[in-house]
């Protein structure tokens, strides 16, 4: 049923009456703030339909410029007032992410329906949160900004103020006693709850207070600017602020892979912290006109949907990492995290950009991103396109400011993925990768990114492997929720023979990423490397089930399979893995593997694999066949020309047929590697 403007309404057992600001029932009334009440006749005009926040902003707040926290503690003041379980509503139900719902059934009320005179005695105190009177701060240019106000969320059970806050009860005309007695108790109440809560501070925390949070997602913030073109901006956003949130050690941020992941998600709130494993989550919007930037940002326990703290900032695009770093601060404030010296400096920083230059370096990380999540894993197809397109853009970035390190390490990633698709030959992206590396360090040496990048050069270029370690652990000391560096640095682990220690890095990488395809892979490479076998295949299995068109998974399925002698399914996951791949070569396999069982499928696949110009994986196929010349010629062949894949031959599960060969010793010996306490040779 339509309510219009100042009808008065019934909604169960409570009579709404606009006109006078007031909601009653069983002879008690409850006065409103005006804007309040207009809230409630909003949603009650809409009719069960949803209304989103920024409606309500849009038809309530019209006349002031205020942030997305008015409704909310606008909403919070009716629930208490009502009486309502936000968890369990009978009023008000939130629509996560979309906005709020009456679900009462609303009626126009009938001139017999109207009250007695209300006996305030009993009428119940009721607290609010400045839900009427937000604080509005003018921005230098004249403009005003949606937030302004530091406002703390209200603890339910908190006494409030009748003047300033959302709602208040009737007064009652007391005698002077009743007031000096009611002073005194309500004094009385104070201190007695002051002291309940101080008492349990050391313990659980006081009712009605958020829990501690230790961990939270930056969810994709939503483009307000009314053009799809600026999605690449307001994704480089999200990423620039969990990168800054990310160098807080004692918080686990969930990195981007899996933050976006939720990118236009139907799920509630509530079900992502229960995916991610996560206390709190930040979301948000972002809007550009030209070189102005305004982020409403808001943090939600992510258990309730309550929402715990927002606030709107505004920019000039040339103050862009002042303002990220901005909110990064009052992020941290509001989930107090205790920092660091060196955590507070670096979220401390002050620092300009050519807007074209920042413009430049969120297109060229935009179609780096796109390499992700199946394409990374893969040296064919679009990756070496997108990887060409960011190199560009990442270009442009430095002509336009030679100073800005984060491009450099764009360019230094792109050259490395240019190098592993067939962009450019191997050795000459590394020669580059290093280069614009080393500028990036000499600019900024506390990004956690580019000494990523350089562990890796390190590592698979030079093979300096004291160097390439002194690099990750850098890395990860500078940013510990970069799950980047976890998962490069359990490479390099399981290199080095060092597999408990790979384990620990790639699980911690997958806490901090448990949507990443690349993350989730290298997870079952290590459980194979170290022959746990079924735990390995209920891993790759698992990956396939989430990706099901990337076929590494199947790839590493069939490696299993071929160490618990199953060659039957190894077969049937290879043809799997290559027919996803629309290699032409699945009827030619099919043929050998029907005349000559699984050894004549390997010994096609060899031969094809050597044409390839891949010799580790054809060292693979000769392996299983226990052609110990072959094999070891194929890995001599990938030694001369620098493939990272001879890296991992000491624990890789399939040369353990050729381990006693004098020739595949020597070839270990010449790779270099360190003593380790697992060393098999």
């Amino acid at each position: 049923m339509n309510i219009v403007g100042t009808v008065p309404f019934v909604m169960g057992p409570w009579r709404v009456d606009p006109t006078c600001d007031e909601i009653s029932r069983d002879g008690t009334t409850i006065k409103l703030e005006p804007r309040t009440m207009r809230v409630l006749v909003c949603l009650a005009e809409r009719d069960g339909d949803i209304v989103s926040v920024n409606e309500l902003l849009d038809t309530v707040w019209k006349d002031l410029v205020v942030t997305q926290y008015s409704v909310y503690q606008a909403v919070a003041v009716l629930r208490r007032a009502l009486g309502d379980d936000p968890k369990d509503p009978t009023y008000i139900a939130s629509v996560p992410r979309r906005g709020y719902r009456l679900v009462a059934r609303v009626v126009p009320a009938e001139p017999e329906q109207i009250t007695a005179s209300p006996q305030t005695e009993s009428a119940p105190l009721v607290d609010a949160a400045c839900a009427e009177n937000p604080e509005v701060i003018e921005t230098p240019s004249g403009n005003h900004d949606r937030l302004a106000a530091e406002q703390a969320p209200v603890e339910p059970g908190r006494l409030g103020s009748a003047g300033t806050n959302g709602v208040a009860v009737q007064p009652a005309a007391w005698s002077q006693r009743a007031i000096v007695t009611t002073v005194v108790s309500v004094l009385l109440l104070l201190a007695i709850t002051g002291a309940h809560v101080y008492w349990r501070r050391g313990g659980e925390r006081a009712a009605g207070v958020p829990a501690a949070i230790h961990s939270l997602v930056v969810l994709p913030l939503e483009n307000l600017s009314g053009d799809k073109g600026q999605e690449y901006f307001a994704d480089g956003m999200t990423d620039e602020l969990i990168t800054n949130l990310a160098q807080i050690g004692s918080l686990r941020v969930i990195s981007r892979t899996s933050a976006m992941h939720f990118k236009g998600s139907t799920e509630t709130l509530p079900q992502i912290g229960r995916d991610l494993q996560i206390d709190a989550v930040v979301e948000g919007t972002v809007a550009r006109v030209e070189n102005h930037v305004r982020v409403t940002a808001q943090l939600v326990e992510a258990s309730t949907d309550h929402h715990l703290w927002a606030r709107t900032y505004e920019r000039d695009l040339k103050d862009v990492f002042a303002l990220q770093d901005e909110i990064a601060q009052d992020i941290t404030e509001q989930v107090r995290v205790k920092l660091t010296p060196k955590e507070h400096s670096l979220l401390m920083r002050v620092h300009a950009v050519d807007p074209q230059a920042y413009d430049a370096y969120l297109r060229g990380r935009y179609w780096w991103n796109q390499t992700t999540p199946e394409e990374s894993m893969s040296a064919e197809g679009p990756s070496r396109v997108h990887a060409s397109k960011a190199l560009d853009y990442f270009q442009k970035a430095i002509a336009k400011d030679p100073s800005y390190a984060l491009a450099y390490t764009g360019l230094a990633d792109s050259f490395l993925q240019l190098g592993a698709s067939g962009g450019l030959p191997l050795k000459e992206a590394y020669v580059k990768a290093g280069q614009a590396a080393d500028e990036a360090l000499r600019l900024d040496p506390s990004l956690a990114e580019v000494h990523t990048s350089l562990a890796n050069i390190k590592f698979l270029n030079d093979w300096d492997w004291s160097g390439a370690e002194a690099e990750y652990k850098r890395a990860a000391a500078l940013n510990p929720n970069y799950a980047t560096v976890h998962r490069s640095y359990s490479f390099y682990l399981v290199a080095m023979g060092r597999l408990d220690e790979a384990m620990k890095e790639i699980e911690r990488a997958q806490d901090l990423d448990p949507f990443s395809p690349s993350i989730t892979f290298w997870l079952g490479q290590v459980l194979y490397h170290a022959r746990r076998y079924d735990d390995a295949l209920r891993q790759n299995r698992r990956g396939a089930e989430m990706f099901p068109e990337n076929a590494e998974f199947y790839w590493a399925i069939a490696d299993v399979y071929e160490q618990k002698k199953m060659f039957a399914d190894a077969f049937a996951a290879r043809q799997q893995a290559l027919s996803l791949g629309k290699d032409p070569n699945v009827p030619a396999l099919g043929e050998a593997y029907k005349r000559s069982g699984y050894r004549g499928y390997l010994l096609k696949a060899a031969q094809i694999l050597e044409l390839a110009d891949d010799p580790a994986s054809a060292a693979h196929c000769y392996a299983l066949l226990t052609d110990e010349a072959r094999a070891v010629t194929a890995l001599e062949v990938g030694y001369n020309k620098h493939l990272y894949a001879v890296l991992f031959l000491r624990t890789a599960p399939e040369l353990d047929s050729i381990r006693s060969s004098p020739r595949f010793r020597d070839l270990v010996r010449r790779i270099g590697f360190p003593q380790s306490s697992g060393d098999q040779n």
